[in-house]
C-alpha cells in the first residue's frame, strides 16, 4: 500500500482490524509506581485488574515517546510505505499526539497526524477508516479529507462505576468524586472538542447507561453505524450493553473488548462505554 496507517493503543483498535488492515499500533505505559509496563504486552489483563483494585496510589500512565513513534514510521517506510497518517488519541487530553508530530520531523517517508480529537473507539473508528482507504488505494489527500468528514460525525460516551479513578487522573477536571460516589451519582461523559466533559448525570449506573444509550440512539437517528462496546473487567455486563445497543441502531458491524490497562487506570473497573461512526 501507497499510504500506511499508525495509531496508538489508547484508540483500542481491536488486533482483528490491526492485523486485516496493516495497521501499526504505538503503545502506551500503566505504571505502578517505580514499575512501568507497556499497555496490552507488559502484563497480564487479570494480573493488571486485581493489583488494580488494591494499588495505592492509583497507577499513572505514560504516552508513547518519540521514539516509539520513530520506530513505527521506520518500519512502515521499510515495507515501501510512500505516505504515513498517524491517527492519534486526543491532543487535548495526553501527550501522544506531541510525540506522533515529534518522530514526524526526521521520519524516512512523509507523515501526516491526525488528531481524532476522541479516545477510544471513536477514535478507532477513524483510524480503521483511514486504513481502510488506503488498502483501497486512496491516497492521503483523500483520506485526511475523509477523515475531517467524518470526526465530527463520531460520537462517543461512557459512565464509570467508581469516580476516584478519572477524578484522581486529571482528565475531567469539573467531576467531583467523593459526593458523587456517596449519593451513586454516575456521571455520563464525552469528547466535546477533544476534551473530556460531563453531559449528564443520574443515580446509578444502571440509569446512567440507559440515559448514555438513549443520547447515542437520538444522534445516530436512522443512520447505519458502526458500534463499539468497551468495558474494564465486565465481560458480561459489556455483551449485554452491546445487545441492547444493537437492538435500538442500525448496526452494520460491532465491536466488544475490554479497554485495556491505560484507559482502566483512568476510568477505574466497572466503566462501560461506547462509540459509533455513522456510514
Amino acid at each position: 500500500m501507497r499510504v500506511r496507517i499508525v495509531t496508538d493503543s489508547s484508540t483500542n483498535v481491536p488486533d482483528s482490524y490491526l492485523e486485516r488492515l496493516g495497521i501499526v499500533e504505538v503503545l502506551a505505559m500503566v505504571n505502578f509506581g517505580a514499575e512501568s509496563y507497556l499497555n496490552k504486552i507488559g502484563m497480564p489483563l487479570a494480573e493488571f485488574y486485581r493489583r488494580l483494585e488494591v494499588a495505592s496510589p492509583i497507577p499513572t500512565t505514560s504516552q508513547p515517546t518519540p521514539q516509539q513513534f520513530a520506530e513505527a514510521y521506520r518500519q512502515l517506510a521499510d515495507q515501501g510505505a510512500e505516505e504515513i497518517i498517524a491517527v492519534c488519541v486526543s491532543g487535548a487530553l495526553s501527550g501522544t499526539l506531541n510525540s506522533a508530530v515529534l518522530a514526524a520531523e526526521q521520519a524516512p517517508a512523509p507523515v501526516h497526524t491526525w488528531d481524532s480529537q476522541h479516545v477510544s473507539m471513536a477514535a478507532g473508528w477513524q483510524a480503521i477508516v483511514a486504513a481502510e482507504m488506503a488498502q483501497a488505494g486512496m491516497d492521503a489527500a483523500a483520506i485526511l479529507a475523509q477523515l475531517a468528514a467524518i470526526r465530527p460525525r463520531v460520537h462517543m460516551a461512557f459512565t464509570p462505576a467508581n469516580l476516584k479513578y478519572i477524578v484522581a487522573s486529571g482528565r475531567a477536571p469539573r467531576l467531583r468524586g467523593i459526593v458523587g460516589d456517596l449519593l451513586n451519582i454516575k456521571p455520563i461523559l464525552s469528547t466535546m472538542e477533544g476534551r473530556l466533559e460531563p453531559v449528564g448525570q443520574v443515580r446509578g449506573q444502571r440509569h446512567a447507561l440507559e440515559v448514555m444509550l438513549d443520547r447515542i440512539v437520538t444522534s445516530a437517528g436512522a443512520q447505519s453505524v458502526r458500534l463499539a462496546v468497551g468495558h474494564c473487567n465486565v465481560p458480561e455486563q459489556g455483551a449485554a450493553y452491546l445487545a441492547q445497543a444493537q437492538a435500538r441502531l442500525q448496526v452494520t458491524e460491532s465491536a466488544l473488548f475490554d479497554l485495556g490497562p491505560v484507559l482502566a487506570a483512568l476510568g477505574g473497573p466497572g466503566l462501560i462505554g461506547l462509540a459509533i461512526c455513522p456510514l
